[in-house]
């Protein structure tokens, strides 16, 4: 695996946003996160016209950017420090639980944002993070993308027939428990503050049932074998 690099990332910013101002998911409208951080954006949301809107997007960001850039380079660069001292253990430690499994190829970038979304991307091995996040919540974000990264690359060559009678939703679900319950573990603790590991709403009623899973698991296989007859029942 890359070192992780970090950079602000604008256009992917305003893309982002635009995208998730009508988003909700796991029980978390991330639309209304967006306009409690930047309640300037809240007009944008109602407009109906695509351009208008991508117009009016893009002249908030630039401005915001531009009175903010030093700021943020300084956010990113503190923690591009902070997660150097903590990357070559979280990948050790990340790659044995997976059996020796090593982190698929990829650009490995996080990009710094200016909403809190925090979207990961598969293809490339790139993601968002928040950059007005404690250091400590932000490691966290990373632990957790980065093993999005590792957990579906795995689970697609591992469990191909498996994943094939879950739904896109079913999927989702399972990677996002799956990150909380292994990210919260003993595992972690002196890598990840427990206090950040927040699981989506509609994830809650879960979580238990994959702990004592967990628990009773040797390693991430086990797990994911025993997860995938957990989720596959889920509706």
């Amino acid at each position: 695996m890359n070192k992780l690099r970090f950079y602000p990332n604008k256009k992917l910013d305003e893309l982002m946003s635009e995208e998730f101002l009508n988003v909700r998911g796991g029980g978390i409208d991330f639309g209304k996160e967006i306009i409690r951080i930047h309640p300037q954006l809240k007009s944008v949301k109602s407009l109906k016209d695509v351009a208008q809107r991508k117009k009016a997007i893009h002249v908030y960001f630039d401005n915001y950017y531009q009175i903010h850039k030093t700021a943020m380079l300084h956010k990113i660069e503190n923690i591009r420090k902070i997660w150097r001292k903590q990357e070559q253990e979280y990948i050790a430690i990340t790659e044995d639980f997976f059996g020796g499994f090593q982190f698929p190829e990829g650009k490995y970038i996080a990009y710094a944002s200016i909403i809190n979304c925090n979207p990961r991307f598969l293809e490339s091995k790139t993601f968002q993070f928040f950059y007005k996040k404690p250091p400590a919540d932000t490691t966290y974000t990373i632990t957790h993308e980065l093993l999005h990264f590792i957990f579906f690359d795995f689970i697609k060559k591992k469990f191909k027939k498996e994943i094939k009678y879950l739904s896109e939703d079913q999927l989702w679900d399972f990677s996002e428990i799956f990150n909380v319950v292994v990210l919260k573990s003993p595992r972690y603790r002196h890598i990840v503050n427990q206090k950040f590991v927040i699981p989506y709403p509609d994830h809650l009623r879960y979580i238990h049932q994959f702990e004592k899973t967990y628990k009773n698991s040797k390693n991430a296989e086990e797990f994911i074998k025993h997860g995938l007859s957990i989720i596959s029942l889920k509706k």
